[in-house]
């Protein structure tokens, strides 16, 4: 659903006209606010509710940008903090940002994927994010997962680029994701093998400083076991029927 501005005046305006279809020609008054939302270019009246609200979030300084702003300043405090949008900012999407405290602050689209480097080693970044009244418009620099311990990001940025790093609330990160991702995408990841990744020796390493024991991971490596981090286990390939 695109974002219409909405007042409360424009509102009360459409709640009169679907009032007036009903004195003249009767009807259901829910069916008429929906046909007379249509008539003025939303998809139906639960769409007019969720644009009303979503501009008067935005008059209320509860934008993208404000909170990119309370962001940035947490990570100049050096303070880790986590924030999950809503329909305040967005009625098409949830974006999740997150501060570090190690210099590093993103903003991140749980449903796409996809990140921007809001501040990277202390020195705050300029991505594309126009926050309108009408529409908001965001130039994502790249792609992110979560891969075990690590933050893996490929951006189109100079000072970042195909990297993972290490020291990020990578835990905490995968629980807003997974609230934020839509349902389907989640029970794929818990019941499938969607975020399971291959046991290379740098990620065996890294496991086996978590507390792993590296024999076992390697032995695992070599039946083609992958590592969820979702579930924090090794997930093994399906046995197949001798033939």
């Amino acid at each position: 659903m695109r974002f219409i501005p909405t007042t409360t005046a424009k509102v009360e305006s459409l709640k009169k006209q679907a009032k007036r279809l009903q004195r003249n020609g009767g009807g259901k008054h829910a069916d008429l606010l929906n046909r007379v939302a249509r008539t003025t270019g939303y998809e139906h009246w639960h769409h007019v509710t969720l644009c009303l609200r979503e501009t008067e979030g935005v008059r209320q300084g509860r934008s993208l940008q404000s909170t990119i702003e309370q962001i940035l300043t947490r990570e100049q405090h050096g303070e880790v903090a986590i924030v999950g949008t809503g329909s305040e900012t967005s009625t098409t999407q949830p974006f999740l940002l997150f501060s570090t405290g190690l210099g590093d602050a993103w903003l991140l689209d749980p449903i796409g994927h996809k990140a921007c480097c809001l501040m990277w080693r202390g020195d705050r970044q300029s991505p594309t994010i126009r926050d309108l009244p009408e529409r908001l418009e965001i130039l994502w620099e790249g792609h992110y997962e979560l891969r075990g311990a690590f933050f893996e990001v490929d951006l189109d940025h100079p000072l970042i680029g195909h990297r993972a790093i290490g020291g990020y609330p990578v835990d905490a990160l995968r629980e807003f994701l997974l609230s934020a991702q839509p349902a389907e995408e989640s029970i794929a990841q818990v019941f499938g093998q969607n975020d399971a990744v291959p046991l290379t020796p740098d990620m065996i390493r890294q496991l086996a400083h978590e507390g792993w024991q590296a024999d076992q991971l390697a032995a695992a490596a070599r039946q083609g076991a992958r590592y969820s981090p979702t579930r924090d286990a090794m997930l093994f390939p399906p046995m197949q029927d001798p033939k």
